[in-house]
């Protein structure tokens, strides 16, 4: 039987006393009808012959989607809509080496960077380790080959480059901007940020584990310029921090974002990056890593140490150890 619920078609039908319920992935019948059909029949073989029962790939992906707990899934949903025309109505165990090369060389045929085609192929992985190590529902899987990503260089920009920036801004995003620069926040932390979050007689805000990427709660210290900005956009909304036209803000890099890069002559510059030019400046000013890893909330040390190389001063006394003979 075939009904639908949020425009996906679901199956369910009985064979020997056992009930399978099952979502198809599909919002097409008659794509469900022939989900349905074929799942029917390998149940029937499986019960009549003592078989393992197999899972079809959109099975394991509505599984997947059902208990995934990170920030980027709609990244991952958007992936897997395109895998969905090579693996869908595939039993996992028919999901091969060759199978996965295919679908490298097709995303590559893109013209796609080696680094999206390695998350697409991460998302495949993650789900078939699932299927293996958690559900159970296969005994083994494909090895799944990774490019090696280039080292990106970190974009940061000079105190004149910010300058020349903010300058060319319109006055609710030099705000954001500026905000910013002097916290390290995250775009969404800026954007999604309250009035609750925030106690202006400590200086300081918070942002919460259901916020963070790293899924803990962060503390935000605030220094004057950063309070003074606060205090410009008390008024403006009831419940949200930056506003424009008398509405929370939905995203950060917008038009008038690129038309201000171009306008101050700045190239290759994402709104990210003012959280980078941020940890950047802490370094340079002799922030240390370890507390620099606390006021910017990452979850590892790892992550912070792309940022070292901007204060070697502290190696500055070994360096008379290497000496050439005159």
């Amino acid at each position: 039987m075939l009904f639908k619920r949020n425009e996906i078609w679901y199956y369910k039908f009985t064979i020997s006393g056992k009930t399978l319920y099952r979502s198809t992935g599909t919002s097409d019948k008659s794509k469900a009808q022939e989900i349905a059909d074929k799942a029917k029949a390998k149940t029937w073989d499986q019960l009549k012959g003592g078989e393992k029962q197999t899972y079809i790939w959109q099975e394991a992906v509505v599984r997947y989607l059902q208990e995934a707990d990170k920030k980027s899934i709609d990244d991952d949903k958007y992936m897997l809509r395109w895998i969905a025309k090579y693996l869908d109505n595939k039993y996992l165990h028919e999901i091969d080496k060759a199978l996965i090369d295919l679908i490298i060389h097709a995303k590559l045929k893109e013209g796609v960077s080696k680094t999206r085609v390695n998350r697409i192929t991460t998302v495949i992985n993650t789900i078939l380790n699932k299927a293996v190590k958690e559900w159970q529902w296969l005994d083994s899987k494909p090895h799944i080959r990774k490019f090696k990503e280039p080292n990106i260089r970190i974009r940061w920009l000079t105190q004149n480059e910010a300058s020349r920036l903010l300058s060319e801004l319109p006055p609710h995003l030099e705000a954001m901007a500026r905000f910013t620069l002097l916290t390290g926040l995250r775009e969404s932390n800026v954007i999604q940020l309250e009035w609750q979050q925030i106690d202006m007689q400590r200086s300081v805000a918070w942002i919460h584990p259901d916020q963070a990427k790293a899924a803990k709660a962060i503390g935000v210290p605030l220094n004057e310029d950063a309070v003074t900005i606060l205090k410009a956009q008390i008024g403006k909304h009831r419940s949200h921090v930056f506003t424009y036209e008398g509405n929370p803000v939905g995203k950060a890099g917008t038009l008038a974002w690129r038309k201000a890069l171009k306008r101050s002559g700045i190239e290759k510059f994402r709104w990210h990056d003012l959280r980078h030019t941020w940890a950047s400046w802490h370094v340079q000013n002799g922030t240390p890593l370890n507390i620099l890893k606390e006021l910017g909330g990452w979850a590892s040390y790892e992550m912070v140490q792309r940022y070292a190389h901007l204060a070697p001063e502290h190696l500055a006394e070994y360096a008379g150890n290497a000496k050439v003979a005159k």
